[in-house]
Order: C-alpha cells, then sequence, then structure tokens
C-alpha cells in the first residue's frame, strides 16, 4: 500500500498529537515504562558509579517512588553490562533515539515482569556469562515486579507478546 504525501502529513500530525514524532526508533513513542526504563538505563550507564543520593538517577527513583526497586535495578545493570559477551550500546540520557540493546534491555524487563522466564532465561543467557545471566535475571524480576506495584507495566497483556519494542 502506498501512502500519499498528503496521507503521510495527516500520520505525522496524528502522531505529533499523540506525543510521537512518528520518526523511527524514536523513544517519544514508548509507554511511560518502557521509558523509565530507558531513562535509568542511559542514567546509570553515564554515571558509571553506583547511585548514590544526590545522583541524578537516585533523584528519579525517588520522586518516582521506586527508591526500593533501585538497589536491584543497579545490580541487575552490573550484572548485564559486566556479564555481557559483548559492549552495549547505550545512547546518552538526552539522545532520542533508541539503540538495539537499549530495546533489548527494556524488553527483558518487560518478560521479567510478565513471568515469561523461559524466554527471559534464554534471551540473558544468549546475551550474557551463565553465572552474570542469574543474576540478572532474579534482579530484573525483583525491579519489574516493583515498576509493575508502582504502575508501570512493560508486559503486553496476555497473547499480545509481540508489544515489546524489541
Amino acid at each position: 500500500m502506498k501512502v500519499a504525501p498528503e496521507q503521510n502529513v495527516g500520520l505525522q500530525v496524528r502522531a505529533a498529537r499523540e506525543g510521537n514524532c512518528g520518526r523511527l526508533g524514536c523513544a517519544c513513542g514508548l509507554p511511560i515504562g518502557e521509558r523509565f526504563v530507558l531513562w535509568a538505563v542511559r542514567q546509570w550507564q553515564h554515571d558509571c558509579a553506583l547511585p548514590t543520593e544526590g545522583s541524578a538517577l537516585h533523584g528519579g527513583f525517588k520522586v518516582a517512588g521506586l527508591l526500593n526497586a533501585l538497589p536491584d535495578f543497579a545490580i541487575a545493570m552490573d550484572a548485564l553490562f559486566f556479564g555481557a559477551r559483548r559492549a552495549l550500546q547505550v545512547h546518552l540520557p538526552t539522545c532520542s533515539q533508541v539503540s538495539p540493546d537499549e530495546a533489548t534491555i527494556v524488553a527483558l524487563c518487560g518478560l521479567a515482569q510478565g513471568d515469561h522466564d523461559g524466554p527471559l532465561g534464554a534471551s540473558l543467557g544468549a546475551l550474557m556469562e551463565p553465572a552474570a545471566s542469574r543474576v540478572a535475571t532474579e534482579r530484573l524480576k525483583r525491579f519489574a515486579v516493583t515498576l509493575a506495584h508502582a504502575g508501570l507495566r512493560l508486559a503486553p497483556p496476555a497473547g499480545e507478546a509481540g508489544a515489546l519494542i524489541n
């Protein structure tokens, strides 16, 4: 199906109204829960240190009422990044584009929240060394469950497994 130029303009206007700029791979179209995870991953990578009081990551989790999830998140990120079989591409916090690795991390959190242990374990097993994979699995699950209790749903409703961003 070919889209006429005037139809494309209409799609862009509608996307902008819905908070989505229409650019392929842009973070602006992500649901709020996925945006929070993306921001947290980027901030964790950017800070390159444990999140302490006064850091942007600590402040963001505190404002979101998720300070109790910060230790699980930090441990999961340590395991993920230090146990990965290759360097993961994470953009600066201000970048609007989502890298494939960032999309994968957000999707992994969705699998953890949706209690999809098989796909979560298999995905982490392919991405990481086995010992780190076990730690990341446990901590991602705790982090994702805390997000769900706070109302930040990452997992698609039953039957919509393709709704994850990756």
